[in-house]
C-alpha cells in the first residue's frame, strides 16, 4: 500500500532572491553535466582510487539522470517532483533527478530544513533527497565535493542508495577517509539502523 503524507510546509525563499534568466538558467545546467563528466566519475586516492559517485560513470551511460531547473519555490516543487516521480519516462529509465536552484535564494539553514522536510514526505514511499548548498562545504581532506555553481538536490530511490552504499562499505575502502560526522551526515541517516558492514567506520 502506498504510504500516505502530509505534504510539507512552505518555505519561502529570502528577500534578496533572485530568479535566472533562460540563458542563465542553460548555462547553469551545462555547467553541472560538465561538473558530473569531469569531476563525480573522476577517480581519487582519498575515496579507495575510486569515482566520487562510483556509480555515475553507468548512469551517465546510460542516460539515467534528468536535470531541472527550480527557480520559484523549491520545497513545492520538489514535492511534485516527488509526487510524480517515475522509474521511466520517453528516454528510457530514470535513477537520478537532479535539481538545481539559484544560491542566494536560501541560505545554508533554511536549504537543510528543505532537505528535512522533503525527506520526511518522501523516504516513507522510497524516494529520499541528497542536498548539496555552496556555502555548506563537503570536504574529505583537500577533496570538496560541492558543485559549488548553485544549490543543488538529487533525488532517488531510497533503497537503491542505500543497496548502492553498503556494497561500498562491504567490499571497498570507499569510506575509509570518511569523518564519522560527515558519513553519517551524507549516508548513515537514511538507514534505520547502522548496517554492519558500517560500523567498522564508526566505532
Amino acid at each position: 500500500m502506498t504510504a500516505q503524507k502530509t505534504n510539507p510546509t512552505k518555505i519561502e525563499a529570502t528577500s534578496q532572491a533572485t530568479n535566472w534568466t533562460s540563458a542563465e538558467a542553460e548555462e547553469k545546467v551545462e555547467e553541472l553535466k560538465h561538473w558530473i563528466r569531469t569531476f563525480i566519475v573522476k577517480e581519487f586516492p582519498e575515496l579507495d582510487n575510486l569515482p566520487v559517485c562510483p556509480y555515475a560513470p553507468p548512469a551517465l551511460k546510460n542516460n539515467t539522470v534528468r536535470i531541472k531547473v527550480v527557480n520559484d519555490n523549491l520545497l513545492e516543487k520538489l514535492t511534485e517532483f516527488v509526487d510524480n516521480w517515475t522509474d521511466k519516462d520517453e528516454q528510457g529509465k530514470v535513477e537520478v533527478l537532479a535539481i538545481i536552484t539559484p544560491t542566494n535564494r536560501y541560505s545554508v539553514k533554511e536549504y537543510q530544513d528543505i532537505s528535512d522536510k522533503i525527506n520526511d514526505y518522501a523516504n516513507p514511499l522510497n524516494l529520499a533527497v541528497l542536498d548539496d548548498h555552496p556555502k555548506h562545504v563537503e570536504q574529505i581532506g583537500t577533496l570538496v565535493f560541492n558543485f559549488g555553481k548553485s544549490a543543488l538536490m538529487l533525488l532517488a530511490r531510497l533503497d537503491a542508495l542505500n543497496s548502492g552504499a553498503s556494497s561500498l562499505a562491504k567490499n571497498t575502502n570507499y569510506y575509509k577517509n570518511w569523518p564519522k560526522n560527515y558519513l553519517e551526515w551524507v549516508t548513515l541517516w537514511r538507514f534505520k539502523k547502522i548496517p554492519e558492514e558500517f560500523k567498522k567506520y564508526i566505532d
